[in-house]
């Protein structure tokens, strides 16, 4: 017979957080309570659920990582940092780490039934701005603990990036060099971190370069090429600056601009979002607005061992700060 963590708990009077840690062989439970716990497991031949129990076999957590990954993303280092940080925090637990990589908004019905139907799984954290959102409701139904990341969902934990006020940040930036006419370089608005980014350049122009028009190019992804081939075919050079939508697209505009001679930052200056290293390597190097990528793969990590563990019955929604890195991509505005 399965029971679940919660049974367990309202049986012997505890929380399900200190079922889990007994389990688990973590401190704060005392050796007296650990050995009834343990025994209580053993007199019910306990074993996991089918899908997520919250009760482990081999006290060992199976912890889904789904990252969506489109063409424009294939070799992006944004996702894989975040997933190094939620690898380092699980290591502070005994559990497994299902991987499994997305080209899809969601899995197929039968790959969705290998991953969450036919495995045990405790948990799950979601990586993708554009995950579809009929996988999330397919979840919720099996009640698996979940957090998405880089992106929100009603009823679910989340951990994202404080988008709005970064790109709030970028146009300061450029309105303290001296730049009002600042383009907006896209990728699809439908993307809720994208969206965010360009509400906070509208309301930066509207702040710091009141007597300007906002410019915006809209891409059809957020790959290098992208960017290129977007600033390629703008026929409206009067702008004095790019404001990139991320690293990526402002890579490939400083490449087109480059070609048809224009100097960086001399004559136009650039800024990317993210802080991706390829930017840091760039001529010039890039002025961007960085992301905590390994402290959000972290906290999504600590929030659904909190989830799991009993601790988060209501969603919580994290957003990490970013911070404005100034290089060598930005200056005043010239006089062209």
């Amino acid at each position: 017979m399965s029971v679940t963590l919660k049974e367990i708990a309202k049986e012997l009077g505890v929380s399900p957080s200190t079922i889990s840690k007994a389990l688990n062989d973590q401190p704060g439970v005392s050796e007296d309570l650990r050995n009834k716990i343990i025994n209580a497991v053993k007199e019910k031949n306990l074993r996991p659920k089918q899908r997520g129990s919250g009760l482990v076999k081999d006290n060992t957590l199976n912890i889904v990582l789904m990252v969506r990954i489109n063409q424009s993303l294939e070799t992006d280092p944004f996702y894989a940092l975040i997933t190094e940080g939620i690898s380092k925090e699980l290591q502070h637990y005994r559990s497994n780490l299902l991987y499994h990589v997305l080209h899809e908004r969601q899995p197929d019905d039968a790959l969705f039934a290998e991953i969450f139907e036919s495995k045990s799984v405790d948990g799950a954290i979601l990586i993708g701005a554009d995950l579809e959102p009929k996988l999330f409701e397919r979840i919720s139904r099996l009640e698996i603990p979940a957090v998405l990341v880089d992106n929100q969902y009603p009823g679910f934990c989340s951990v994202n990036t404080d988008n709005y006020r970064g790109a709030l940040e970028g146009l300061k930036h450029l309105a303290e060099f001296g730049h009002k006419d600042i383009v907006f370089l896209s990728g699809p608005l439908e993307h809720q971190s994208i969206r965010q980014r360009y509400q906070g350049y509208l309301d930066g122009m509207r702040n710091y370069a009141s007597e300007a028009k906002p410019a915006l190019i809209e891409c059809a992804g957020v790959s290098v090429d992208d960017g290129y081939r977007a600033l390629q075919a703008y026929a409206d050079r009067s702008f004095t600056a790019v404001f990139a939508a991320n690293d990526k697209l402002a890579i490939g505009a400083i490449k087109a601009l480059k070609e048809v001679k224009y100097s960086i930052p001399k004559d136009i200056s650039v800024i990317g979002f993210d802080d991706i290293e390829w930017g840091l390597h760039m001529e010039p190097a890039l002025t961007t607005i960085r992301i905590a990528k390994h402290q959000m793969g972290s906290l999504a990590a600590q929030l659904l061992m909190h989830y799991i563990n009993g601790d988060a019955p209501h969603s919580v929604d994290v957003t990490v700060a970013t911070k404005l890195v100034p290089r060598q991509s930005a200056a005043t505005a010239g006089t062209r």
